[in-house]
């Protein structure tokens, strides 16, 4: 009997269960069959060999996407509050009439959450390969390389959520719902890509973890450099740019 209430859990269970099965099974012909003089044709010898993670361990699979989930935390919703907290104090108009300009001003909005990001993933790797046993394979470089150009992409989707919210509340719910949402269900990080509907993998091309996580993954866990992923970090790039852009037109000074 197989509670299926929870899909995936019951067919991961029938699958383990019918594999037992079947491997026993086969022990108990191979000594009927070794009893009567006889040996047992195996046309088919199967020797499965797992590359990355032999020993199916789930840390593994879970501590690439913990990094992102947590740098979009940190990211994302921290820098699309900040300057609403501005708007909500009344300090903008100072800052938009101060001798900063429109670049100063999103470099000391930003710098100190992508400061923290920054050690929140060192963290992370700390924990997993103490805890978890889970070491980077690959280069610590492009590792850090993807996670810059990540934040990049964060920073600037929050820099934009907080442009076109006027209370934290609203900037809040708007950064909850199209970062950290996303990041958990539409990136990859639990469920797989491939099995969603057509139209919920299109929209998960709109979310830079997805993304990340193919880099983070194929530094950590596959030890591969740039040649494997470069395409990914082209496209938070162009996520970055697109939404650092806009950010910045949204808080260009007036002219006095």
């Amino acid at each position: 009997l197989v509670d299926g209430s929870n899909a995936n859990t019951a067919t991961t269970a029938i699958s383990y269960v019918g594999s037992i099965v079947q491997t026993y099974s086969s022990k108990l012909a191979a000594k009927v069959m070794a009893r009567r003089g006889r040996e047992i044709y195996t046309p088919i010898d199967l020797r499965p060999k797992i590359w990355y993670n032999p020993e199916l361990v789930t840390a593994k699979f879970l501590v690439p996407g913990l990094i992102g989930f947590i740098l979009m935390i940190i990211a994302v919703v921290s820098t699309s509050l900040s300057v609403v907290r501005e708007k909500e104090r009344g300090t903008m108009d100072q800052l938009m009439i101060s001798p900063l300009s429109t670049f100063e001003i999103i470099i000391g909005k930003t710098i100190p959450y992508l400061i923290i990001a920054l050690v929140a993933s060192v963290l992370v790797l700390l924990v997993g390969f103490v805890f978890f046993d889970v070491a980077v394979r690959g280069s610590l470089f492009w590792l850090y390389v993807g996670i810059f150009v990540f934040l990049l992409a964060a920073l600037g989707q929050g820099l934009l959520i907080s442009t076109i919210s006027q209370t934290q509340q609203v900037a809040f719910m708007i950064s909850v719902f199209s970062s950290l949402l996303p990041a958990f269900l539409l990136s990859g990080f639990v469920f797989p890509i491939r099995s969603m509907p057509v139209a919920l993998q299109v929209i998960s091309n709109l979310t830079p973890p997805k993304f990340f996580l193919i880099v983070a993954r194929s530094v950590i866990l596959k030890g591969v450099g740039p040649a494997a992923f470069w395409d990914q970090l082209v496209y938070m790039m162009i996520f970055a740019v697109v939404t650092l852009s806009i950010g910045t037109a949204r808080l260009l000074k007036r002219p006095a």
